[in-house]
């Protein structure tokens, strides 16, 4: 098993057998942009992707072409980017665009998204989106959460009610650990949760913005080349169907420069904790990047 999943994770972490058309995802009523694996199996399995805190799309384009190109229509809303979002607004707005994406033909008009393999994942902000709306909708399949944050509702006290298998991407010694503790030990489905010890919270962007002076927006190539596989891996495991790739939903399968963390091993280091920040205050650092 060792030497297999070796090998698939250095296949995943290039670019999938498929060619990527990239739209406009406007044509469903809600801006943003949509990733379609050109001649893959119809219909494909569907990702709603949601950004960190003042960001967008734009910011993930490379790894959202990473995932439409191993099969999996990718719809990533442009909305909620301000300096004071709503969460519970991004989560509508990321379920609509879901939704309408469903209703229709996409790419070349040969590839429809199918509504039994729905996946949703996002960086940030938009990981702890992406668990807000999994525990408000009964049909969502997988949830991939990297370096999540707290939203208002709390994700993490709702996370009790999302019976979907998760994966939980944790930076070691990151801002946002106590979240990603929270998450895990409320979280009623399957998880998978991997620490990373090489990667930065806000590396997963992919340009600077007019805040990198202040460390908000630090694009990462290390944190890259270590995010997408797992991604990329982990919904060809659960959504995609592919049994291939179920090491990368596995949580005591050995993956390549990750940590898997157990509950026990959660309770043994909360016990070295200082007492956590109210819920607030840790929402307040999500807002400034620690």
């Amino acid at each position: 098993m060792a030497i297999k999943t070796k090998e698939l994770h250095a296949k995943v972490s290039r670019r999938g057998p498929f060619g990527v058309d990239t739209g406009d995802l406007g044509f469903t009523g809600t801006p943003g942009a949509i990733f379609v694996p050109r001649g893959a199996p119809s219909p494909a399995p569907i990702v709603g992707w949601a950004h960190d805190w003042t960001k967008g799309p734009q910011h993930y384009t490379d790894t959202l072409k990473h995932l439409a190109s191993w099969g999996f229509v990718v719809v990533a809303p442009s909305t909620d980017h301000g300096p004071r979002p709503s969460h519970q607004l991004f989560a509508d707005h990321l379920s609509a665009a879901i939704e309408n994406t469903l209703q229709s033909t996409l790419g070349r008009g040969s590839v429809r998204a199918d509504p039994r393999r729905i996946a949703l994942a996002g960086h940030g902000l938009g990981g702890g989106v992406a668990a807000l709306l999994a525990s408000q909708r009964t049909d969502i399949d997988a949830v991939a959460m990297v370096f999540p944050s707290e939203t208002v509702p709390s994700a993490a006290e709702r996370a009790s009610l999302i019976d979907a298998p998760g994966l939980l991407v944790e930076a070691s010694g990151g801002t946002f650990a106590e979240d990603a503790r929270d998450l895990h030990v409320a979280w009623r489905g399957e998880l998978v949760h991997r620490r990373l010890e090489k990667a930065i919270e806000k590396g997963l962007v992919e340009r600077k913005s007019l805040v990198v002076g202040v460390g908000l927006a630090d694009p990462d190539k290390r944190t890259h080349r270590a995010v997408r596989p797992l991604l990329a891996g982990y919904l060809l495991a659960t959504v995609g169907d592919d049994d291939d790739y179920a090491a990368f939903a596995d949580p005591e399968a050995k993956i390549k420069d990750t940590v898997s963390v157990t509950r026990e091993m959660l309770a043994e280091e909360a016990d070295d904790l200082v007492p956590s920040a109210p819920p607030l205050l840790r929402l307040a650092k999500s807002f400034i990047g620690g």
